[in-house]
């Protein structure tokens, strides 16, 4: 790599292009909303994800095995290859190897041919690169599932199998589960209690997708008790999310993937054939699963404390029925940060508030509940 392209630290400061972070971004947004762009995606395999890095180091092979190093911006990743920015032209089949980041910080040699190369005006060329083999883009793309779409882009109904199980007690999305797997030839399930879950649990199906509102719980919660609980089949959640605290309560419950509502069927086809047609590494979805940013954890804690605030409110009027309630969201926000021994008291707490008992045991579950949540605001400070 000429020395040129680093600072005085190592750091890659230049392109082929010769542009920065600030130009290509708006060079992106020019290629984004160039109408010749707009290709239909009919027959494509996979999904092309955007991916911003303006400094992605390719070493390009000749006749011989020799490697010559250069700096390329990137404009998408997709299972099956990349998509970068050059100031030349590159012959097709040109052999090279693309060096991604991935979400642990080690940079990945990705080997593949050149097959597409499109001008794109002035010195700006797109040098589409298809992988020898097949990676997971979640490794190096974020992994907020509430904006991640499916890697799969085109899914003929026909070609997925597998057994998948479904919960949820709304009708309307069961009808469109219904429609949408017709023509699949998935063995499907469709329940609509964590009960009937459990007992289809024992058949050990190949993937779960769980309603987000189920009533006397929430979808993230019994995410994370599955989790809890060693199961590590991918598992999406159905719904809505029009709430940031939905939102960060889904990015951290372990869940793999969303299915928004209402059901679009092409989208729910794409979400199940990630999982079901491709043979994803439990150990690489469990490091994926992990990976969750610290303001999102932070944001829940300082809910947590809040209901801390709100519980005592509660206490000090003796209104058991509100307070029942409190404790019920205590008790699924502390699961969802890993404060098991908060949300079991939570728990505990809920049920001694719903009957008359002995209210020593009350008041020092109070406290300790209150302590928990108060824990929980520090850790956020």
């Amino acid at each position: 790599m000429a020395a040129s392209n680093q600072d005085n630290s190592g750091h890659v400061t230049r392109n082929s292009l010769g542009i920065g972070p600030a130009t290509y971004e708006r060079l992106l947004e020019k290629l984004q909303e160039d109408s010749e762009y707009a290709e239909a995606a009919a027959s494509r395999k996979f999904t092309r994800i955007p991916l911003q890095d303006p400094f992605v180091r390719v070493a390009v092979e000749n006749d011989s095995g020799m490697k010559r190093d250069m700096v390329l911006a990137c404009r998408n990743l997709s299972r099956g290859g990349v998509g970068l920015l050059h100031s030349s032209f590159m012959y097709p089949q040109t052999t090279l190897t693309v060096y991604l980041t991935r979400y642990d910080g080690k940079v990945v040699g990705n080997r593949g041919k050149v097959v597409r190369v499109e001008h794109r005006g002035g010195v700006v060329h797109e040098i589409g690169i298809k992988f020898d083999r097949e990676i997971n883009p979640r490794e190096y793309l974020s992994n907020d599932i509430t904006e991640a779409v499916p890697t799969m882009e085109n899914v003929a109904p026909e070609s997925l199998k597998g057994s998948v199980v479904f919960l949820t007690g709304s009708e309307p999305i069961a009808a469109s589960i219904r429609e949408s797997l017709i023509d699949t030839s998935l063995n499907f399930k469709i329940v609509g209690t964590t009960e009937e879950l459990e007992e289809s649990l024992e058949s050990n199906p190949e993937m779960i997708l769980i309603d987000l509102d189920l009533g006397d719980t929430s979808g993230p919660e019994l995410v994370k008790q599955l989790r809890v609980r060693g199961l590590n089949c991918p598992i999406a959640l159905i719904g809505a999310t029009a709430q940031e605290l939905d939102r960060s309560m889904i990015r951290v419950c372990g869940a793999d993937a969303l299915v928004r509502t209402p059901i679009d069927e092409h989208e729910l086809l794409r979400t199940l054939a990630d999982y079901l047609l491709s043979a994803w590494d439990i150990d690489a979805l469990d490091k994926a699963r992990s990976r969750v940013d610290r303001g999102t954890l932070v944001s829940l804690c300082f809910e947590l404390n809040k209901l801390g605030v709100v519980m005592d409110q509660q206490v000090r009027v003796n209104d058991r029925v509100a307070l029942f309630g409190t404790c019920q969201n205590i008790k699924g926000l502390a699961m969802l940060v890993g404060m098991h021994g908060v949300a079991g008291m939570a728990e505990r707490l809920g049920e001694a508030a719903a009957k008359s008992g002995d209210e020593s045991e009350l008041d020092e579950l109070i406290e300790q509940v209150r302590l928990g949540c108060a824990a929980a605001g520090r850790a956020a400070a």
